[in-house]
């Protein structure tokens, strides 16, 4: 396949309803957070670069289909076995944590059960993704980051009015947490999210995630030549950043409208709320 549809896919395989909440509500909700989620973001273009240079040339080559074909051409059978099962176990853990965010914000906007709506999304994806393959997998992808990036931009216009245009964003928005880079925080004092450990850290995450990772690994190996993995890795490196950086603006948002309006807070309780006036998860963790 081309750069163009795999580019969208390996950057929707990172955007997902976990990113749809948890990044607006971590920069501008909370304690501690900010605008310093976008250093992370700065290590994206050196993998990238990494990843062309030393990883992917030699899988590609090999002409496999899998990171777990490699390990079994490279040592053996029980290991592509081992690691591919603990892939299995992993993401399936993690799946279920995006389809459970995913059927939350259904369930609150259609108002049906929420047993239904994890039935819906399980049956349509699975009935897509055995039609088609990996092709469906892909396209299915295009789609999902056309609807995520559009969907923050009509929340992040719609956040903007409701404050009253930008220019009152601007004069209440909390300073503290506009702050993206601080050099004088290097994280090996116990600050979190020092800029150091950050890059440092965010680099090795990115190479394991997209060069090692099979759910992005895949969709390198589906190029139809190697230059095309190049200009992937490349669009994909540089249009990270502002995809990330509009979730950030989001969350700024979010966080000076809860500030100007008591009554949001309260609205998202009433959201998160369970029929039987039990709050679930997710709101102790956006609050």
């Amino acid at each position: 396949m081309g750069w163009f549809p795999l580019s969208l896919s390996t950057m929707a395989t990172q955007l997902s309803a976990i990113s749809f909440i948890s990044a607006p509500a971590f920069v501008g909700m909370r304690e501690g957070g900010g605008m310093q989620w976008l250093t992370y973001e700065l290590a994206v273009p050196l993998a990238m670069i990494f990843i062309m240079v030393v990883l992917i040339p030699n899988l590609y080559k090999s002409g496999i289909v899998s990171v777990y074909e490699y390990l079994e051409k490279r040592f053996n059978a029980s290991t592509r076995l081992l690691i591919s099962t603990v892939f299995q176990i992993s993401r399936s853990f993690a799946t279920g944590v995006m389809v459970y965010a995913l059927a939350l914000i259904i369930q609150s906007v259609i108002h049906i059960p929420f047993w239904q709506t994890i039935l819906i999304i399980g049956v349509i994806t699975l009935i897509y993704s055995y039609q088609g393959g990996m092709k469906a997998v892909i396209w299915g992808d295009v789609i999902q980051m056309i609807i995520l990036f559009g969907g923050i931009i009509i929340c992040l216009i719609y956040g903007i009015k409701e404050l009253g245009g930008w220019s009152i964003f601007m004069e209440n928005v909390d300073v503290d947490r506009t702050m993206a880079v601080d050099f004088s925080k290097f994280g090996f004092q116990g600050d979190g999210f020092g800029f150091w450990p950050m890059l440092i850290g965010g680099f090795f995450l990115y190479v394991s995630y997209y060069g090692t990772d099979q759910s992005q690994s895949q969709r390198l190996l589906s190029a139809k030549d190697l230059p095309t993995v190049r200009q992937l890795l490349t669009v994909n490196g540089l249009l990270r950043f502002p995809v990330t950086l509009i979730y950030c603006l989001m969350g700024l948002v979010l966080g000076t409208l809860l500030a100007q309006d008591p009554s949001f807070q309260q609205a998202i309780a009433d959201t998160f709320t369970a029929s039987n006036g039990e709050r679930n998860i997710f709101y102790d963790v956006i609050i």
